[in-house]
């Protein structure tokens, strides 16, 4: 049996889980009240050898506890992404240990050695205490943390930025930083600061090269395409996998227009006269990225970036991008009016979107600089063959705070 050190912090040994959170908590204060609405989730399992599973998406709709711990808890969420597949942490207190996921049992070599939980890149509390929220990302990994401090030796990596789509052939840059916690101190919930890491190797599709002192790393994709990379380095945890659309030029991928009557794209002719583009059905009909902002970052109370601006990827002519902006500072929640160019009022998880672009860019300029608090940016986009955008962390949704 792994014994455990006195911390507060929870840990799961040997396999690493991370839980991607993308979802929709909804609280809202009526009558002195609160109501909350189940979040939906991201969850990724990386073993120690590998990934055990990759991003699943669940929803924390039961209503009751698993193992013991609260319906929207990470272990919550773990319970659903594998199908009950886990000891659930039995024989441990508090459902905050366990060994075994997916029929996978690790034995630790040292005492030590623990699952780590990071919580939006920050250091976790618990996997049965900490309750996750809308847009929040659980990751878990398994760590060796000596004493006397416990802190974190094994480094979630996360690429900072990175292009929507690229020109086939062309260079291109990936910025990739490692996560740490204060040097020489006990971790604590709510640390963790990315830094550039020099040394991480970004690679896909038969490419790969490795970041500099910078953190940044220099790729060419030889092939047009949708082409998924990922961010590795040995001894720390991998990024989590994205995807960068690449075109041949004017061929019709990634929001460049084909020229008419070649191609897939090329318009074709509508009964009312109008032309309208071939429906694309792909998984990746229209990409999001945004320019300035930087997903999981916490800025300075003045220093978030007022404009809101981004670039769509897509198969077809995008025809408009809307935005909706909430934030979240306690249990005080507001949404972005596009009307009225003002924050107001709302529940918890409750916006509406505000036209920004008819066409493949956009940039929004904010009346004022942004107060303390937790925002959710969702960017939504469409193009002339009827498709949307698909809400995913890190492109068409941003989480970040002021502080």
């Amino acid at each position: 049996m792994l014994e455990t050190h006195p911390t507060s912090r929870s840990f799961v040994p040997a396999l690493a889980v991370a839980v991607a959170v993308a979802g929709a908590v909804a609280v809202a204060l009526l009558s002195c009240s609160i109501a909350v609405a189940a979040p939906t989730v991201t969850v990724r399992i990386e073993g120690e050898a590998g990934t055990l599973l990759g991003p699943t998406t669940v929803t924390l709709s039961s209503p009751e506890p698993v193992s013991g711990c609260p319906a929207e808890s990470v272990a919550a969420a773990i319970n659903l992404a594998v199908g009950g597949n886990w000891d659930h942490g039995e024989g441990f207190p508090g459902g905050n240990f366990v060994k075994t996921i997916l029929g996978e049992t690790h034995e630790f070599a040292h005492e030590s050695d623990t699952w780590a939980e990071w919580i939006d890149y920050k250091w976790g509390g618990g996997i049965c205490s900490d309750l996750l929220h809308e847009g929040d990302q659980v990751l878990m990994v398994a760590d060796h943390e000596p004493e006397p401090f416990f802190a974190p030796t094994v480094l979630p990596l996360v690429v900072t930025e990175a292009p929507a789509g690229v020109q086939a052939g062309t260079p291109f840059a990936v910025s990739v930083s490692a996560v740490h916690t204060p040097a020489g101190a006990f971790a604590e919930a709510g640390q963790g600061t990315p830094q550039p890491q020099e040394g991480v190797t970004v690679s896909g599709a038969g490419v790969s090269a490795v970041t500099g002192s910078t953190g940044t790393a220099t790729l060419a994709l030889p092939t047009a395409g949708e082409v998924t990379l990922r961010a590795s380095r040995v001894g720390d945890a991998p990024s989590a996998p994205f995807t960068i659309c690449v075109h041949n030029g004017n061929d019709g991928n990634c929001g460049t227009q084909a020229p008419t009557g070649t191609g897939p794209s090329s318009p074709q002719p509508g009964t009312d006269g109008s032309f309208f583009a071939k429906r694309y059905t792909g998984p990746y009909a229209l990409v999001a990225g945004a320019t300035d902002l930087i997903d999981g970052h916490v800025y300075r109370r003045g220093q978030a970036p007022r404009v809101l601006s981004g670039r769509i990827v897509a198969h077809n002519q995008v025809s408009s991008v809307s935005l909706e902006l909430r934030r979240r500072d306690g249990r005080r929640c507001a949404a972005y009016d596009g009307v009225s160019e003002r924050f107001r009022q709302a529940r918890c998880g409750k916006g509406s979107f505000f036209k920004v672009s008819s066409g493949g860019t956009f940039s929004y300029l904010l009346p004022e600089a942004l107060r303390r608090g937790r925002y959710v940016l969702d960017i939504q986009a469409r193009d002339v063959a009827g498709n949307l955008t698909t809400l995913a962390r890190g492109s068409s949704r941003l989480v970040f705070y002021v502080r």
